[in-house]
């Protein structure tokens, strides 16, 4: 009985220790020039807003969103995405998040 109870919290402490991990896991931050390497379709440095597009189709991301955060990221709104706007402005969108509304009245 005894062998039983250690078994099942042995099992029990090595799954809190799996859940534990793939958490933390989740919570490093992006490869921000891996990304921008991918976005950035013709080498340029910078991210165009029909290389975000594209880039992002495979999601189905509607076009409306994609813009949205396509001007969120492009924080001098020129045109384009370098690898420090995305850095920067990457971060500030994320704590948008689940239960997190912007104020509409804004």
């Amino acid at each position: 009985m005894k062998s039983k109870t250690i078994k099942l919290g042995a099992l029990a402490l090595g799954l809190f220790a799996c859940s534990f991990t793939m958490s933390a896991q989740e919570k490093k931050e992006p490869n921000f020039e891996k990304m921008h390497k991918r976005f950035d379709a013709d080498n340029n440095g910078s991210i165009s807003l029909d290389e975000f597009k594209s880039a992002k189709r495979k999601n189905e991301v509607p076009a409306e969103k994609l813009e949205k955060n396509y001007a969120r990221l492009d924080a001098d709104g020129d045109g384009a995405v370098t690898l420090a706007e995305l850095k920067e402005n990457w971060k500030k969108g994320k704590g948008q998040g689940k239960g997190k509304k912007k104020n509409k009245q804004e």
